[in-house]
């Protein structure tokens, strides 16, 4: 029987399912948000990012919400898209993350993605 694989990440990472768009500020370059936590998130991009450098990437939400911080590449992948395309995948920490306002803006983020409209039509 095989031992289940312990989770290396501090916070849960809740999916985006498309509520958070994303820019790559330094390099002009938009990204798919995949998944987003109080602790990171990851991106599609079609350039492979370097791990350890900062960017800064401006998120938008569903609603218009939007904010840019500053982000620090911990892992970058080769994938591939639905369609076989490729692409990579990079996993990105918050820099500054014991700030308070930062805290409190990824914080936000995260309840971009994970709050659910009972009477609204989220087309």
């Amino acid at each position: 029987m095989s031992q289940p694989v312990p989770e290396r990440r501090r916070h849960p990472r809740f999916p985006a399912l498309e509520k958070l768009a994303g820019h790559l500020i330094d390099q002009d370059l938009p990204v798919r948000v995949r998944d987003v936590g109080l602790g990171g998130f990851s991106i599609e991009t079609m350039e492979p990012l370097t791990e350890g450098i900062e960017h800064h990437v401006r998120f938008v939400a569903r609603d218009d919400w939007s904010t840019t911080l500053r982000v620090r590449v911990a892992n970058s992948r080769p994938s591939c898209a639905a369609d076989g395309s490729p692409l990579f995948v990079a996993g990105c920490a918050f820099a500054g993350d014991e700030h308070p306002d930062i805290q409190r803006t990824v914080q936000i983020l995260v309840e971009k993605v994970t709050s659910v409209r009972l009477y609204e039509n989220e087309s």
